[in-house]
């Protein structure tokens, strides 16, 4: 089952490590990259160490500093380490560097942000381990913007190539980004329904307040996973490749493919 919510916790805050245990966020991701400052990259990794030995909380994963994998192999093996997040993504070779050090080739999710990673995405999204794309808005537009106002024909089209890419190469639906404006959980709300409805699935938070919003947001409704069990009821017992249902619509293979994919989630 997929997660809906994924929740950046600072490898270097122990109160906020104490309270992984209690959170609802379903994964939570430990963060040793930009949450930290790099005088207290070594500490955090200590830090996450100790943690990790001594933790019981499931479903965590722990997002890298791509200029430090030759010092946190242990982290990256870790048995309590499900997945690895990896930033700024941008070609196989960055991918490559990762499995390097990942020997027991734990998933991981590629973030997207640079427009060198979006031309690279096909291949990226093909890469040994990749599991799930993500997209970094920050640094993403940072690259390009020339106003403080990103167009809305822009951020669609990046992101439409996130759930394109995903679906072309059979991975994961894609993780929907952070939003930074932890204070207005309308505008959390509404992007996240946005994001759902483009075809991301879940999304990656940055602050407790969001996480239930999140959790809120991405999960089948009873409605859908009725019509999804009643087309793949209609397409099984039916004796062409195509039935009518009950409002007298036509199901074919393409229905039953939608059905069997979100029942799968």
């Amino acid at each position: 089952m997929l997660a809906r919510s994924y929740l950046y916790v600072p490898g270097d805050n122990q109160r906020f490590l104490d309270k992984v245990s209690s959170s609802s966020a379903d994964v939570i991701i430990l963060d040793l990259e930009d949450s930290v400052k790099h005088e207290n990259k070594k500490r955090a990794e200590e830090m996450l160490q100790d943690f990790l030995d001594h933790t019981e909380r499931e479903n965590l994963y722990i997002r890298v500093e791509p200029n430090r994998l030759a010092f946190i192999d242990e982290l990256i093996n870790h048995s309590k380490i499900s997945r690895i997040v990896l930033p700024k993504t941008e070609s196989i070779s960055s991918i490559s560097d990762l499995n390097e050090i990942n020997k027991t080739n734990k998933s991981i999710h590629a973030l997207i942000e640079s427009p060198l990673g979006l031309n690279n995405i096909d291949e990226i999204a093909l890469s040994k381990n990749v599991i799930s794309l993500g997209i970094g808005e920050a640094d993403f537009y940072s690259t390009i913007a020339l106003s403080q106002n990103i167009h809305s024909n822009l951020k669609s089209f990046v992101r439409s190539k996130l759930v394109l890419a995903s679906a072309a190469h059979g991975l994961n639906p894609p993780i929907a980004p952070v939003s930074s404006n932890f204070t207005d959980a309308s505008e959390f709300l509404r992007e996240s329904e946005e994001f759902l409805s483009w075809g991301y699935w879940g999304r990656a938070c940055i602050h407790p307040a969001q996480v239930e919003i999140s959790n809120s947001v991405f999960v089948l409704r009873d409605e859908i996973k009725a019509k999804a069990k009643e087309i793949l009821e209609e397409i099984q017992s039916a004796s062409a490749g195509a039935v009518t249902d009950k409002d007298g619509m036509m199901i074919d293979q393409a229905h039953f493919r939608w059905a069997s994919r979100i029942l799968e989630i």
